[in-house]
């Protein structure tokens, strides 16, 4: 008989603790709403499964690892079958080293203690089920952020109106994912959902938030008049897709009513496949499957190397300009490049019944998300960036090689090899096929 178990355990930092998403250092410097970790166990009897959502930039892999040491030791899930996947807000706390920004070693033992308990509580809590499995649509809230320009060169953001536009340099995927379970008397216990865009529209400004995900759970429990019910929130492969619309004039879509409108515009497609759970079915059977990659670093041009090291050298102001940060990425990469010449990344697939949920421990290109999905044997298949740790920007390998825009641009944040995106792919459409 099929169970699932929901649980959440809170994880907002202190007021004052650095909040990474940006060059410059940040300060969160209030608390707009509760960050959480979110957990939604399943169990056939035979193969567990357990995703987790977590409020913040990006996970750490031992994070990742010591939660999961410690579920494996407390129940039966083994470590191997737990996924734990970040939900990508700007406005999360010190959990990542980005830029100027630097994880909170005590931070960051807190969230790997707080998922496992959310975990263990979820898996306490496990009661019989049905689950509905669909997948909707919204195709108006994103859009993608890179464009190719009259000059054949592609930029990010090229700016509201740019005359010097052609078209967007890639897709975005609409799709919103949604794994629904409900107990007994149909009453509602919880969800994963999964969306494809950037939480970067800033909701609560200065404030810990976990941007328009906060809006789309508070919804979903509305609609479904279950205000206990946990909101599992996992982002699909937004690395060049935000809510900017670049193609029109109007102001730039970021803030409070922003946050609201891309949080119910997702939570509003979810609620169609949820209120009317005419295909929910407790014939289901669970599995897991995960590899490990060694990944290529980028190679350093020894010249990038040396400008930096001049800029570096010729540094004397207390504040950073944004070349110099840069400068200091290309330096810290070197050094990297050293310590760990393969990076290692693990991909790893849950089987849900007829459906999957494949991930990946990078902000990956939105094409490569629509390409497993594809090829995938599964029917829905889920991709889920940035989970179980996080390699950074992976961009197709024509963006790396041309250095164009942002997200390829050479730093810690982007720091393989171009063909590690096709790389990626390879592997998980293998497990899928498995």
């Amino acid at each position: 008989m099929l169970k699932a178990g929901f649980a959440e355990a809170p994880i907002s930092p202190e007021v004052g603790q650095e909040m990474p998403g940006m060059l410059q250092k940040r300060f969160g410097q209030s608390v707009h709403d509760d960050l959480f970790v979110t957990a939604m166990v399943l169990d056939d009897g035979t193969s567990p499964v357990a995703f987790v959502g977590v409020d913040s930039l990006s996970v750490k892999r031992s994070v990742v690892l010591s939660a999961r040491q410690q579920i494996a030791a407390q129940t039966a899930l083994p470590a191997d079958n737990i996924m734990v996947g970040a939900s990508h807000t700007h406005n999360g706390g010190p959990l990542a080293d980005c830029f100027l920004s630097e994880a909170d070693p005590a931070y960051c033992q807190m969230v790997a203690d707080r998922i496992a308990a959310a975990v263990i509580q979820a898996w306490e809590k496990r009661e019989p089920c049905r689950l509905a499995i669909s997948s909707g649509s919204e195709d108006a809230v994103a859009f993608n952020r890179r464009f190719v320009m009259k000059d054949g060169t592609e930029r990010t953001h090229p700016g509201k109106g740019n005359a010097d536009t052609v078209r967007p340099a890639g897709p975005i995927d609409p799709a919103v994912g949604v794994i629904g379970a409900f107990g007994e008397d149909d009453q509602f216990l919880g969800a994963f959902v999964n969306f494809t865009c950037h939480c970067t529209l800033g909701v609560g400004g200065a404030g810990f938030s976990a941007d328009y995900p906060y809006y789309m759970r508070k919804l979903i429990r509305q609609g479904m008049a279950a205000p206990q019910a946990g909101v599992v929130f996992a982002n699909g492969a937004c690395g060049d897709v935000t809510q900017v619309d670049n193609q029109t004039v109007r102001a730039r879509e970021s803030g409070e009513a922003w946050g609201r409108y891309v949080g119910t515009g997702v939570a509003a497609e979810a609620l169609k496949i949820l209120t009317l759970p005419d295909n929910a079915t407790d014939e289901i059977t669970l599995a897991c499957r995960s590899t490990m990659l060694d990944l290529q670093p980028r190679e350093l041009d020894p010249a990038t190397v040396a400008d930096a090291q001049v800029i570096l050298a010729a540094r004397t102001e207390d504040i950073w300009t944004n070349d110099e940060i840069w400068a200091r990425e290309i330096a810290l990469l070197e050094q990297m490049n050293q310590e760990e010449p393969l990076v290692p990344a693990e991909i790893q697939v849950l089987r849900i019944g007829p459906a999957a949920i494949v991930s990946l421990p990078a902000e990956y290109f939105c094409q490569f998300g629509l390409d497993i999905k594809a090829q995938s044997p599964h029917a829905p298949t889920f991709v889920v960036e940035l989970a179980n740790g996080c390699v950074g920007y992976v961009p197709n390998a024509q963006a790396v090689r041309d250095q164009s825009g942002y997200e390829p641009r050479t730093a810690r944040s982007s720091k393989l090899a171009p063909e590690t995106g096709d790389q990626l792919a390879a592997a998980a459409i293998a497990l899928l096929r498995e």
